[in-house]
């Protein structure tokens, strides 16, 4: 970092302001102050609300980085103005180096045969050294993050809320376990922040971001799931999907995109 190098709390002043990250990586400190010279109430009161929250950040063992960082993460730099210019990180921020991670996603309502794969996939991939990529949802999310460390494994939960909420409560446990055992939690969201559709689509692109390989385990057609293959595919990952004997309507997404070739299959027995 070099004396032109903005401050996380200078860079949240930006994004409050309405910057896109492409324009947040390039502003130098003189471009700040001649924005601040503009703007002087408004950005006095966001530099203060900014010191505020990450203060308490600070003290809860929360690690912030900027897109003007060098140590912000290659995967998601790599993704452009989809990045967050900042992500807020507790536990092992080492997992976000260069990795042949997968993210391993489906539906919150899963069946047995899908709960089943998600729980293999991120056992297996744990016993293959990976670091295994979820949501921290309830269904397959929950399932891949428990398979991976039974493995043994580091896993990293996406998350669509501030750090300081857990997003669905009954995962507060997962979550705590995650943690314990060497594991990251990743948020573009402050303190205070819940989680609502909006951000958990915003979350879903990060998940497929930070992994070389996105792989569905079970989900319908229409599920949110499906936007974090779309957004695989934007990004140039390896997809894959489950493939399953019998067809039902709760591994349809899977079907279409096997069928239509946009992801490769994966047969577990």
């Amino acid at each position: 970092m070099n004396d032109k190098t903005l401050n996380i709390e200078e860079v949240q002043c930006l994004v409050w302001y309405g910057l896109t990250t492409r324009q947040i990586k390039s502003i130098d400190l003189d471009a700040f102050d001649k924005l601040y010279d503009e703007n002087t109430v408004d950005f006095d009161a966001w530099l203060e609300k900014a010191e505020r929250l990450f203060d308490k950040e600070y003290k809860l063992g929360i690690r912030i980085l900027s897109i003007q960082d060098v140590e912000y993460p290659q995967s998601l730099r790599a993704i452009g103005d989809d990045a967050p210019a900042l992500i807020h990180l507790l536990g092992d921020i080492s997992l976000l180096q260069p990795t042949d991670s997968v993210a391993i996603i489906g539906a919150r309502a899963s069946d047995r045969d899908g709960l089943s794969a998600a729980y293999t996939l991120g056992k297996r991939y744990a016993d293959e050294g990976k670091v295994v990529v979820s949501g921290l949802a309830l269904g397959c999310d929950r399932a891949a993050h428990e398979g991976c460390l039974d493995g043994g494994g580091k896993t990293i939960a996406v998350v669509a809320s501030g750090l300081d909420v857990t997003h669905p409560a009954e995962n507060k446990p997962l979550q705590s376990r995650i943690l314990a055992n060497g594991g990251l939690l990743l948020a573009e969201q402050h303190l205070g922040v819940k989680a609502n559709p909006t951000r958990l689509i915003a979350r879903n692109r990060l998940q497929a971001a930070l992994s070389a390989e996105v792989i569905l385990a079970q989900c319908p057609e229409h599920s949110g799931s499906m936007h974090t293959m779309r957004f695989a595919r934007k990004y140039h990952k390896k997809s894959y999907a489950v493939a399953f004997s019998k067809a039902a309507e709760i591994n349809g997404g899977n079907r279409l995109l096997i069928e239509s070739e946009q992801a490769t299959p994966i047969k577990l027995c």
